[in-house]
């Protein structure tokens, strides 16, 4: 059965025009990239549907293998990237658990702690800021 690639992004292959039409064989062929029976992981071809998604599937793998990007330890890690966390097992958790809260007003809230964040309640659309310590800073602006 002579083949033809299709696609440049993800190619794979059709059989050729001069073919007779058999289903199963097509099929065999736009899935593996041959029309023989692929019977082990070893045999799969890379650019075939199923070798693109063997592919993803290593690639999700290394992903999941990496973990969640986090680390409960009792020191601080080193070579880490950004947006890794880090919990410190060494400390302790309080009762005192504070929620963060946003004040839905038409003036700035006085006194505000870092992170606070501020609804201006007479703007449209409305419009929400966040105390950067020093000012409020407009959000998605």
């Amino acid at each position: 059965m002579a083949s033809e690639n299709i696609g440049s992004v993800y190619p794979t292959k059709i059989p050729g025009y001069e073919d007779a039409a058999d289903i199963q064989a097509a099929l065999k062929l736009y899935h593996y990239g041959t029309s023989s029976e692929i019977t082990t992981e070893s045999q799969i071809i890379p650019n075939s549907v199923v070798g693109h998604i063997k592919a993803l599937d290593t690639r999700i793998d290394t992903i999941e293998a990496d973990g969640l990007g986090s680390a409960v330890l009792a020191s601080m890690p080193t070579g880490i990237d950004n947006g890794y966390i880090w919990v410190d097992s060494s400390t302790s958790l309080t009762t005192d658990v504070q929620y963060a809260t946003a004040s839905y007003q038409i003036s700035q809230p006085t006194n505000p702690t870092t992170g606070a964040l501020w609804v201006d309640s007479d703007s449209s659309p409305l419009k929400m800021y966040v105390w950067s310590g020093s000012e409020w800073k407009e959000i998605g602006a």
